[in-house]
């Protein structure tokens, strides 16, 4: 026979449903959900990346006679899409890259000119290139940077050749390739180096 306490505890148990409840997610793990509504701090932090990825293009402005092509910018706004990939969803990381890619050319003067459909194919290509690593196994921001920063010149490269028509632009294929070495290293270390210091101070995304 079965006991009166041994009937009463299912009862017990779908009145409560406390045992039914799956166990909460960490915030940090809630922070990457497609289509969450991001808080009024993200936004802010989000706007923040935005400004600084536009202060680092007005930079890469100055710099231009730096590059071995004219036109050729440096990618150092890789710094804060790997910044924002850490943190981010890919939509959302997107949406930034996207933001300063329009806001920059409209500062600067440059939207919808040549100069800005360069800008363009460098930064969705190393975006794309990041994003797809971002998360990989094995592979250190370093790494994702290097590959970033190639695939911000070989955008370039393939918006230069989509406006001229022509592919003589690729003569400078292997002089991109080898100066994104550097650059990479640079946006590499720098982000690694400002992620690590948002997550000692608890930053996670979801503040």
């Amino acid at each position: 026979m079965v006991s009166s306490a041994e009937q009463k505890e299912p009862d017990q148990q779908k009145t409560s449903g406390v045992r039914n409840l799956p166990p909460e997610k960490p915030a940090a793990a809630q922070r990457s959900i497609p289509g969450k509504t991001l808080s009024t701090r993200q936004t802010v932090f989000l706007a923040l990346m935005v400004a600084m990825a536009m202060a680092l293009h007005g930079v890469e402005a100055l710099m231009a006679y730096v590059t071995p092509m004219p036109g050729i910018r440096l990618g150092l706004a890789n710094i804060v899409t790997l910044i924002c990939l850490a943190f981010f969803s890919r939509k959302q990381v997107l949406l930034v890259v996207v933001m300063r890619l329009a806001l920059t050319g409209l500062v600067l003067g440059t939207f919808l000119t040549p100069v800005f459909w360069i800008s363009v194919g460098g930064g969705l290509c190393s975006y794309i290139a990041m994003a797809l690593l971002t998360g990989r196994e094995n592979l250190s921001v370093i790494g994702i940077s290097l590959a970033g920063a190639a695939s911000h010149n070989l955008g370039q490269l393939t918006a230069v050749a989509l406006l001229l028509s022509g592919t003589g632009a690729f003569y400078y294929l292997p002089w991109l390739l080898l100066w994104s070495v550097p650059m990479g290293l640079l946006t590499g270390f720098s982000a690694k180096a400002l992620i690590k210091a948002l997550r000692n101070i608890g930053f996670d995304g979801t503040i």
